[in-house]
């Protein structure tokens, strides 16, 4: 058999079909558009320039200078890139933003101005220099700026210091003083014994620290003699004043008596308010000699007796009556009535009314493991034995009465 025509191995013979590419026929229909554009003219740019170029350069073409501007030079060296428009035809004209999108741009951009230092001081100043004058500010609050309590205690206060300060300047601040409220005579002793200042003396009020009561000098039987009157609207005895209280009826008496100053005089018992006139620094008598403690004995002792009869106060508070008025006796006799002979009698009594005081018990282990009866008020058979023992010493002391 014989063997076919052609180069292939196959029994027809090959077809030999010409193909034509897509890149071939891009490059015949691009030489067909600038074809074209030769015969239709150059571009409005190009003609545009040659119709204002001058009739010897169209005619002539001389060498190429070199480019005037490097916008111009960049065109000139830089080859157009493929599938972009043609240098030579005209730029699209940029789109235009809105008029305020533009402003708020440029705000934005432009820094924030700062404002110099002493700007703001310089117009503080201005401020001031020609700021109109202010109108002048009334007050109409006719209400007092401080309370008559708080003016009546500076008043007072200020007495005090004007007292010391004329003591002072006297050498006579750090000296004791005595008061003879039955004569109404008020002194300060010098260590050597001699009274450097003398002032005469009335009482005011007294204020009891066990029980809280305060008492008039015109309501006390022991003291009216040697007291200041009766003053309107004041009542005689007040019960449960505590010590500013004390101080500010004392004060209002002071004020109502029109004193010079005003003096506590203060023991374990309680406090005697004095009003002080005449002070003076060049006294009559140089020598104090203390009256008999007699009458402060038996007023005091008679007080606690009938605070217990009566069964009107606890029995703490009782106690405690007791153990003050001890106290008391024990201070007069070191201090008041010291190198005479009043000290023994004196430290005598003090010694059994604290005996005394100590037979009320008081609520602990020590008087339930003594099987003692602990009471808010006293047993009646313990307010008896204190009756008579208390009985027993005004007796005693009636004598040098």
């Amino acid at each position: 058999m014989p063997k076919p025509r052609g180069r292939g191995t196959s029994a027809e013979p090959r077809r030999t079909v010409k193909a034509s590419s897509g890149s071939a026929r891009a490059r015949r229909h691009g030489k067909a558009v600038e074809r074209a554009g030769a015969k239709a003219g150059p571009p409005a740019a190009l003609r545009d320039g040659q119709e204002r170029a001058p009739a010897s350069s169209r005619a002539r073409p001389r060498k190429a200078k070199g480019a005037t501007s490097l916008v111009e030079a960049s065109v000139a060296k830089r080859p157009a890139a493929p599938g972009k428009r043609a240098a030579a035809e005209p730029p699209a004209a940029p789109r235009m933003r809105p008029a305020r999108a533009r402003a708020g741009e440029q705000a934005s951009a432009a820094p924030p101005k700062r404002r110099p230092r002493n700007a703001k001081a310089k117009s503080g100043a201005d401020d001031v220099e020609f700021s109109p004058p202010r109108p002048p500010e009334l007050d109409w609050d006719d209400t007092p700026s401080e309370s008559a309590e708080e003016a009546l205690a500076q008043r007072w206060a200020a007495r005090g210091e004007e007292l010391f300060q004329q003591l002072e300047g006297h050498g006579a601040a750090l000296h004791e003083y005595r008061a003879d409220l039955k004569e109404g005579r008020f002194v300060w002793i010098a260590p050597s014994g001699r009274v450097s200042a003398e002032a005469s003396a009335r009482l005011l009020c007294s204020w009891s620290c066990a029980t809280s009561v305060l008492v008039m000098a015109w309501a006390d039987p022991l003291a009216s003699g040697a007291g200041i009157g009766r003053i309107d609207g004041m009542p005689a005895e007040q019960d449960g004043i505590d010590e500013q209280g004390a101080w500010q009826i004392a004060m209002r008496a002071a004020d109502a008596c029109n004193a010079a100053y005003l003096y506590r005089v203060s023991s374990p018992q309680a406090w005697y308010f004095l009003a002080l006139d005449g002070l003076t620094f060049s006294p009559k008598r140089i020598s104090f000699h203390p009256g008999a403690p007699v009458c402060l004995v038996l007023r005091a002792i008679g007080e606690v007796r009938e605070a217990i009869a009566s069964r009107a106060e606890p029995a703490d508070v009782v106690r405690d009556r007791i153990s003050a008025l001890s106290d008391s006796l024990f201070h007069q006799a070191r201090y008041a009535y010291r190198d005479t002979d009043w000290v023994a009698r004196l430290d005598r009594t003090g010694s059994c009314l604290s005996h005394l005081a100590k037979r009320i018990p008081r609520a602990g282990f020590s008087a339930i493991a003594a099987g003692q009866r602990i009471d808010e008020w006293l047993d009646r058979e313990l307010a008896v034995e204190l009756i008579n023992a208390l009985s027993l010493i005004e007796d005693e002391w009636s004598l040098f009465g």
